[in-house]
């Protein structure tokens, strides 16, 4: 038998088919691809951000920039060749004269009272100041990957303590029903241990929603599309520093991209100088031209000549401008001066800043641990005397919010102490997380 509507002359049962296979393709044309999480650790959150953000590669096009800047200066040394050729034809009552003129020039600057020296030298500063950028935009991109990393683990542990907090009040619960049901407690008990649960779980889908938020920004951090699921190992843990505040201000002030940035711009504002003040001394170049011409054959190659000559030129007076731009110059190196001073301080108050806030985290971390284990402890204490029927429910209840504060402070005091590491290793300029040496 065939199915014959609408001209179809498939079988019916294959027909049938045909058509189921078209809604699953169709349907799995709607539902993207079932894909394993992504394992992630801080490095390899590091090493992704660094392939992927456009902040860092405008950065690598200024150093390409500023090298093709100091290639231009380096070769204003070079010989200047050029070519040229004229023709003319010249008109009156009794002739007609045709002129065909070929020259090629070369240029080599003797002396130019150090303006290519001083463009050199500047030239050399700004793709030096364009490297030391590159390397502080990508430090600055560790941080912002470091603070989104440890707040996705900080935001997951906290999930996990609100499943731990329902899982007990579940169980404290089923207790209370019980013991109500046996006509040990009052109904009070049950209804307000179920309330407790109710906002436990709430608290819970919006440490859930937290986490996914947190997950999505760190994707966004390190360059992955915003619904890809990530995975790590364990839990959030202390990262080690064991450096003085003494230790971190050193090797700032020895290492600091933004310090050394602010000394190449001194250097630089000094070539300025150099270049301006070259309005005032003589330039002495040597040339040579050889011309070829001709009044009657194109392209004019009849006769040649080959002039050298040395050509000195000094300006004896403009007006003051000259004046005018050194004067400028000094002012720019007043403001290096300025700048610089003004990085070597806010390096030094940002290092001291985050410094003292990690120690305040380390405390922190120490007193929060205690607590974790004594508000075990009053939580085991409370629920077993509540079974024994010498306890209240309301100590069990209090046991328990003492118990998921102090762990939430845990929690939160391990991330601010890793953040504030971070923050600190931003501070002092270190080239690779964690490690000053």
């Amino acid at each position: 038998m065939y199915h014959e509507e609408e001209g179809c002359t498939l079988p019916k049962n294959r027909f049938l088919i045909f058509l189921i296979y078209i809604g699953l393709v169709v349907l799995g044309m709607g539902r993207p691809a079932h894909s394993q999480p992504l394992s992630i650790d801080l490095e390899k959150a590091f090493e992704l951000a660094l392939g992927s953000d456009r902040s860092i590669k405008a950065a690598e096009s200024d150093v390409a920039k500023t090298n093709e800047g100091r290639r231009q200066a380096h070769r204003a040394r070079n010989v200047t060749l050029s070519a040229g050729h004229t023709t003319s034809r010249t008109m009156n009552r009794d002739y007609d004269v045709n002129s065909f003129q070929n020259t090629v020039s070369a240029t080599y600057p003797l002396y130019t009272g150090g303006r290519i020296e001083g463009t050199i030298a500047a030239s050399e500063h700004e793709w030096a100041s364009s490297i030391l950028s590159l390397e502080r935009a990508r430090q600055d991109l560790r941080l912002s990957v470091a603070i989104a990393f440890f707040t996705m683990l900080r935001t997951d542990d906290m999930a996990k303590l609100a499943g731990d907090s329902v899982e007990r009040l579940e169980a404290h619960v089923r207790n209370v029903d019980a013991q109500y049901r046996n006509g040990r407690v009052s109904r009070a008990d049950l209804l307000r241990s179920e309330v407790e649960l109710i906002n436990a779980k709430q608290t819970m889908s919006q440490s859930v929603n937290d986490y996914r938020i947190a997950m999505k920004s760190l994707n966004d951090a390190i360059g992955l599309p915003l619904d890809t699921e990530l995975s790590h190992e364990g839990e959030m843990s202390r990262v080690p520093f064991t450096y003085t505040l003494d230790d971190c201000i050193e090797y700032a002030l020895s290492r600091h991209p933004n310090l050394a940035i602010a000394d190449l711009r001194k250097k630089s504002a000094q070539a300025g100088i150099v270049v301006e003040e070259s309005g005032k001394k003589p330039t002495v170049n040597l040339n040579a031209n050889q011309a070829f011409s001709s009044q009657h054959n194109w392209p004019g190659l009849d006769r040649d000549n080959l002039y050298i000559s040395i050509n000195a030129e000094y300006t004896f007076s403009d007006g003051g401008v000259t004046d005018s731009r050194i004067r400028g110059a000094k002012e720019d190196l007043k403001k290096a001066d300025y700048g610089y001073e003004s990085a070597r301080d806010a390096i030094v108050l940002d290092v001291t800043k985050y410094f003292m806030t990690m120690e305040e985290t380390r405390a922190r971390i120490e007193t929060t641990a205690s607590a974790v284990d004594m508000s075990r402890e009053a939580y085991r204490i409370a629920l077993a005397r509540y079974r024994e029927g010498v306890g209240t429910n309301i100590d069990v209840l209090d046991a328990q919010d003492a118990l998921n504060r102090s762990d939430s402070n845990h929690t939160q005091a391990l991330c601010d102490y890793n953040i504030a590491v971070a923050q600190i290793v931003n501070a002092v300029g270190a080239p690779m997380p964690f490690e000053l040496e």
